[in-house]
């Protein structure tokens, strides 16, 4: 069974891009009121290729690379924890499907701004595991609780051996090459009544059958396994054993309820 994880492309990106002092530096000697019109110039003359094929796949590659700086500036904008928690609100929807009392396992936990919630709000007690140590110290030194409890490991090798009332994988099917084996192992051994999953819509943006007509990647992430509609999503959990009860599609996502 193959996974690959946010945290692992991360790291790799990171290594690539250049730090913030030299960019601060640059900035101070260029303000970006310089700066604009020349970047603008330049995606001017991108367009203007004779060869429009190609002026499309690098203008397409140019917007990935500008968004993929505001997807990590939003967790920076927000202290630490990316900015679409709080603006779409999705832990609403968790909150919400969860009772006083229960016990929750957060599978994909990442940094644990969802499994606090689930304990303040929601009055759970949450055990979340994730594979990335850098993401669970943040959650440890963040979000102490007594009913909170985060554990290093890949939940493709391990599972608690004991009863959830409660599963959670908020985008984590889609990091997951054998989703409905997961799932399977899920309801087999932490025999949860319900199970709460949002993972992200293949039909988000029109420029995601442009970019597979051009031959670029087109799902939103390079560690994607794959990207739903409703029905495939309906498909997937079948094959595991469960029945959606509930599906929203909202934000470009699934959020979804299940049960086996």
């Amino acid at each position: 069974m193959t996974s690959r994880t946010p945290g692992t492309i991360a790291r790799g990106a990171a290594r690539r891009i250049p730090k913030r002092p030299f960019a601060a530096a640059l900035n101070t000697v260029l303000p970006v009121r310089f700066l604009r019109p020349v970047f603008r110039g330049w995606l001017s003359l991108v367009a203007a290729q004779p060869d429009r094929t190609r002026a499309m796949r690098e203008l397409l590659e140019l917007n990935e690379d500008a968004y993929s700086w505001v997807d990590r500036a939003a967790i920076t904008y927000d202290g630490g924890v990316h900015a679409k928690h709080r603006l779409i609100a999705y832990h609403d929807f968790f909150v919400e499907r969860v009772r006083e009392g229960e016990r929750v396992l957060d599978v994909g936990c990442g940094k644990g701004e969802l499994a606090h919630d689930l304990v303040v709000r929601a009055g759970a007690t949450v055990t979340g595991i994730d594979l990335n140590t850098e993401y669970l110290k943040f959650a440890r030194a963040r979000y102490a609780d007594p009913r909170l409890t985060f554990v290093e490991a890949d939940a493709l090798e391990y599972l608690p051996d004991e009863p959830f009332d409660v599963v959670i994988l908020s985008n984590v099917l889609e990091h997951i090459e054998h989703r409905p084996e997961l799932l399977r192992r899920i309801v087999a051994q932490v025999h949860p009544s319900r199970v709460l999953i949002r993972v992200p819509v293949l039909a988000r943006d029109w420029t995601v059958p442009l970019r597979e007509e051009l031959g670029l990647w087109h799902f939103s992430d390079a560690t994607h396994f794959v990207e739903y509609d409703p029905e495939l999503f309906r498909r997937e959990l079948g094959e595991a054993g469960l029945d959606v009860t509930e599906l929203i599609l909202v934000w470009g996502e699934i959020w979804a309820e299940a049960r086996p």
